[in-house]
């Protein structure tokens, strides 16, 4: 338990140091999304709200997550559960947090956005030579 507890911590501890490193590289105007569940629920809030709610939902799995695998309601659960629980949910909340971050830097378009605030310059070249080639068999249009 005692591990699970100081997992948890070095995790949460790694979400106010994204936050803070992001405070610093992500361009002021920047929007910071926050998933909702799927990519078709994402809403982009501002860079000091979104660097503001991604650790305190992280500390807020921390706390209740953390208080009930100590308390009497998990003692009859699987020891497993138990100490893994913690370190599991702040693990993916931290994914999603880091996943959040390169996507405030890309911006809603798409486009990298550099820290002085101006979008980078994109590489990509439109192929005219790809064409849709139907499978011998199948009818239909691609998608």
């Amino acid at each position: 338990m005692v591990a699970s507890l100081a997992v948890g911590g070095v995790l949460l501890l790694a979400m106010i140091a994204a936050s803070w490193r992001a405070a610093v590289t992500v361009a002021p105007d920047a929007r910071i999304p926050l998933h909702l569940g799927s990519a078709d629920h994402c809403y982009w809030v501002s860079k000091r709200a979104g660097l503001v709610i991604w650790p305190a939902v992280g500390a807020l799995c921390y706390g209740v997550l953390g208080g009930l695998a100590g308390s009497t309601v998990a003692s009859n659960w699987v020891p497993g559960v138990r100490d893994m629980l913690v370190p599991a949910v702040l693990g993916v909340a931290f994914g999603f947090q880091l996943g959040a971050l390169v996507l405030a830097r890309r911006g809603p378009a798409g486009d990298a956005i550099v820290a002085g605030g101006t979008r980078a310059e994109s590489e990509t070249t439109v192929r005219s030579d790809l064409r849709f080639r139907p499978v011998p068999g199948r009818t239909g249009s691609p998608g």
